[in-house]
């Protein structure tokens, strides 16, 4: 009898240990925090012969009938954890699948939100250059800047160019296929007709240039052009415009105006044009060089483009200085320093301006003294 209750109790004893060691065995699951997946719960984690992505996969779940390819990102084991590290970070609005299928057990799956959607203020037309209300007939291109970044393709159905009563002036751009945006996707480059611009060429002949001196323009940016996020611009962008005269001449460095600032001063260095240069080029083209070298600080384009404007990082020092002039630098017409866009072969030379382009930099002196 007694042997009997003795193995009885060996036997309950058993049993409540299995119990409580099947309640304490961890439950195999999925997490996401922070951008990362972990797998968590799973028993002797070992890397298989097909890699971490054979067993744990994440993908987008846009359409549960058509599953999407896993995505890419790293795998770790850390204390026990597997790890998924995606290379690209989680889409707003966006839901995924991780599936992690151990090679000794059934497979889990989790379906996780991506970032909710922030509100964000709807992209706009930040600023158009040439910013002047006058044109010139052969003006060679526009900077459209935006306050976010844009999406590529399928632009020139919504950028226009309208007469004065609301016509589309037809071809009057340069519509490639390889848009010219910058980096960011915030500043598309426009570039009206050469072959309506330059003169002898055929359509120049047949059509004409886009714009006429003494004519009024206006420039329209459609509202569903669509930003990087999909969506249209906050409102439609107009800008009106008259067309002036062409201009068919170098730049000449003697027509600029240096306002030296005084020695020991912060002051700001003005250097202005007798006629608006290009935008972006203005931003890069021009340098200052003093006594010890390279001079650094910020430079503002203003005036229409008409006036370049140098706030040094240091007070200035008093002596020799010199401004350095890409010789890329050029007006609205496409006129660079000392070289016309085009030249008009039937009619007399144009005036002859040589300037020093050593390595293809011009250079202007000026002097900085105490006052």
């Amino acid at each position: 009898m007694h042997k009997i209750c003795v193995v009885k109790l060996k036997w309950l004893l058993s049993i409540s240990l299995l119990a409580r060691l099947a309640v304490a065995a961890p439950e195999v699951s999925i997490q996401l925090a922070q951008g990362v997946f972990r797998v968590t719960g799973s028993e002797n984690l070992m890397e298989p012969a097909g890699g971490w992505a054979s067993v744990f996969a994440v993908a987008t779940e846009i359409d549960s009938a058509a599953p999407a390819p896993a995505m890419l990102g790293s795998y770790a084991l850390e204390g026990g954890t597997l790890i998924f590290r995606p290379r690209f970070p989680l889409a707003e609005g966006i839901r995924y699948r991780a599936v992690y299928r151990p090679t000794d057990g059934a497979a889990v799956a989790k379906v996780f939100n991506g970032p909710a959607r922030v509100a964000r203020p709807a992209t706009r037309v930040a600023q158009v250059y040439p910013s002047g209300d006058v044109l010139p007939a052969n003006q060679l291109k526009l900077y459209i800047y935006f306050s976010a970044p844009m999406q590529r393709g399928g632009v020139w159905s919504h950028i226009h160019l309208l007469d004065d009563s609301g016509r589309p002036v037809n071809l009057a751009f340069l519509e490639i296929d390889q848009e010219l945006w910058d980096a960011r996707h915030q500043r598309l480059t426009v570039l009206f007709d050469p072959g309506r611009i330059k003169r002898g060429v055929a359509p120049e002949r047949e059509i004409g240039p886009p714009i006429v001196s003494g004519n009024r323009y206006t420039l329209q940016i459609d509202r569903d052009i669509l930003d990087a996020g999909g969506e249209p611009l906050r409102e439609t962008w107009r800008k009106e415009f008259r067309g002036g005269p062409a201009v068919r001449s170098g730049i000449d460095l003697k027509d600029w105006q240096i306002s030296a600032p005084a020695a020991n001063s912060a002051s700001t260095l003005v250097v202005d044009f007798p006629r608006p240069l290009d935008f972006a080029l203005l931003e890069h083209a021009i340098t200052v060089r003093g006594p010890d070298g390279p001079i650094s600080g910020q430079v503002a384009v203003e005036n229409d483009e008409g006036q370049w404007r140098f706030t040094p990082a240091q007070p200035w020092r008093p002596g020799d200085y010199e401004l350095g002039v890409d010789g890329a630098l050029e007006d609205l017409a496409g006129n660079r320093i000392g070289r016309p866009f085009d030249v008009d072969l039937s009619g007399p030379p144009p005036r002859r301006i040589a300037p020093s382009l050593a390595g293809g930099t011009a250079t202007l002196r000026f002097h900085i003294q105490t006052r």
